[in-house]
């Protein structure tokens, strides 16, 4: 079997049978489905058993919530394809996806074949930010590969097919249970680190549902200790990838707490911006993260907000990032 598809879900009735739908309108049959179902409390239970019933090669693990990150690993856990897809719940795939893929897989025999998103049900348009250059990164060429997953541009686990062999599957996670923020770069470290070899194929094909719901929609202190445990484990990982990597990863270590200050700022007050500055403040000093910050080669925008965070300049934080959003905006 080439495709194991993984699609976690919890309390997903809304869009689950889109989802399930758009899995079994594969133009390319090789491939089982699984669901895990993570303690869901709606009809997300009967939907999955009603389309394993209807559907062969199609699995549904039960288990308590235990949140995204172990969900995935249950699904990997019982993934017998020789490549995984992850399929979120809310998310559908191109009708296409799966031959595309598989092509690619057939002329190439890569680890990782990367592949385009939109946030348009039609696949029409790419909305990947940065997406690698079309073509095959192998060999020495595959540090560029890693190099854009250091830069934080590159780490959602639903835009890749992924060689099964190349996942810690027996590896223990459970210290990372209830991880949100950031549990796709966490797990693709070691996949990148065990790979060789990626082909960017430049097709939408997938389809990405913009969710103001979902959990790192707005700031919640739970992040900040996320994304310490992740940038961790990414700083480590690009040390042993070499200098140009671990000076990238510093880039993009930094760029996960501005980014964190940048949702903050979108909905709280002066006052309980405050708050969140210090605690992301203290958190970057304690890690040693504003020392590194110091080294890196940043936007203007960005310099300024690491020149506060510096000298704990709260306020004029607080006012740079208004002025961004209302610039955007």
């Amino acid at each position: 079997m080439l495709f194991s598809i993984i699609i976690p879900a919890f309390n997903a009735e809304r869009y689950l049978c889109d989802s399930l739908e758009s899995v079994r309108m594969q133009t390319f049959t090789d491939y089982e489905t699984i669901i895990v179902d993570d303690g869901s409390t709606d009809k997300t239970s009967e939907i999955a058993d009603s389309f394993a019933g209807k559907n062969l090669q199609t699995h549904v693990i039960h288990q308590e919530n235990k949140g995204l990150l172990l969900a995935r690993r249950a699904g990997l856990q019982a993934a017998s394809g020789k490549y995984v897809v992850f399929l979120d719940a809310d998310d559908s795939l191109r009708s296409t996806a799966l031959q595309d893929i598989a092509e690619v897989i057939h002329k190439y025999d890569v680890d990782i074949v990367s592949f385009r998103y939109s946030r348009q049900d039609n696949f029409l348009t790419s909305d990947s930010p940065s997406p690698l250059p079309i073509g095959i990164y192998d060999g020495e060429r595959f540090e560029e590969a890693k190099l854009h997953l250091c830069k934080g541009r590159f780490n959602e686990m639903w835009s890749k097919a992924i060689r099964l062999s190349c996942f810690d599957c027996t590896a223990d996670y459970s210290n990372y249970a209830g991880l949100m923020h950031g549990e796709d770069l966490l797990q693709l470290l070691p996949v990148f680190d065990s790979a060789h070899s990626l082909y960017s194929l430049d097709k939408v094909l997938y389809f990405y549902r913009p969710n103001d719901s979902a959990s790192t929609a707005r700031y919640k202190s739970s992040q900040l200790s996320d994304i310490r445990k992740v940038n961790a484990c990414l700083l480590s990982f690009s040390m042993k990838w070499g200098n140009a990597c671990y000076q990238t990863a510093c880039h993009g270590e930094v760029m996960q707490y501005i980014n964190l200050l940048k949702i903050a700022v979108s909905y709280l007050s002066y006052a309980s911006f405050g708050d969140v500055f210090r605690s992301i403040r203290k958190v970057m000093d304690d890690e040693g993260c504003l020392a590194r910050a110091q080294q890196c080669q940043l936007r203007i925008d960005n310099s300024i907000i690491v020149f506060c965070l510096m000298h704990n300049f709260c306020y004029l934080a607080f006012l740079v990032l208004k002025i961004i959003n209302c610039i955007k905006g």
